[in-house]
């Protein structure tokens, strides 16, 4: 909850300095200029700000490679939205060919991570976890998976499954988490579920009444969902028991 509360004081200041009010008039320019030595400096806000000034002059500019390595130098300074950025996956998508280049795109998460961006974390664990580096990629989706973020959990219970550790503390916090992304997290509640979590079990059960996993789709079945929720309840969950009916 803290982390979603700073996450909407810091938009809110976003906007408000991005975006004038109405009647106001300032030198665009100057203020981008200044915006754009505070990123040099390395003040991950100048560069979000930057970026917006950008896209209120021209809606495309999110297209041009300017914006492109914008996004790569506030992501390295650990501004999450940045990081998002390159896990996009509509089309047109300039940040693909960053995405696939590991030379380029390994470093920037990994300076992200140390500038805490739990999105860029998991980013990192997930490349090490590709590279087979079994040690760093459970040392970052540690990292990712303490600050709150479930899909550091969920590729934390990836790297010690492959590795013969028991997963099962991985899985219960890859289904608590908050911030869910594009790693589906229903396995995750699935197995802590059937561990007799029962917080899982409720969490598994509100997938199913919702149709959502995480920002994901996923399918509707409320008979599943009682019978998720009898079990929760049942494992003592209070909340699982108010939902049944």
């Amino acid at each position: 909850m803290r982390g979603m509360i700073r996450s909407l004081l810091a938009l809110f200041a976003f906007l408000v300095l991005a975006v004038p009010a109405q009647g106001q008039i300032y030198d665009v320019e100057e203020r981008l200029a200044e915006h754009l030595a505070a990123c040099e400096a390395g003040d991950k806000w100048g560069c979000g700000y930057a970026i917006a000034l950008w896209q209120r002059q021209d809606a495309m500019s999110w297209l041009l490679e300017r914006n492109v390595n914008m996004h790569m130098r506030a992501c390295s300074l650990g501004l999450d939205g940045s990081c998002w950025k390159f896990e996009r996956r509509l089309e047109p998508n300039p940040y693909a060919p960053v995405r696939a280049d590991r030379e380029r795109f390994l470093p920037m998460v990994v300076s992200g991570c140390e500038n805490r961006s739990t999105m860029a974390c998991w980013q990192a664990a997930s490349e090490y976890y590709e590279l087979g580096d079994m040690d760093r990629a459970w040392d970052y989706a540690d990292r990712s998976c303490r600050a709150g973020f479930s899909d550091g959990c969920a590729r934390r219970a990836d790297v010690e499954a492959t590795t013969g550790v028991d997963p099962q503390a991985s899985y219960i916090a890859a289904c608590h988490g908050n911030r869910p992304g594009y790693m589906r997290k229903q396995a995750y509640c699935e197995a802590a579920c059937t561990m007799s979590d029962a917080v899982s079990c409720r969490t598994l059960a509100d997938m199913y009444v919702r149709g959502r996993d995480g920002y994901q789709p996923t399918d509707r079945r409320e008979r599943r969902a009682v019978e998720l929720y009898e079990r929760a309840c049942g494992l003592g969950d209070s909340e699982a028991c108010n939902r049944r009916g």
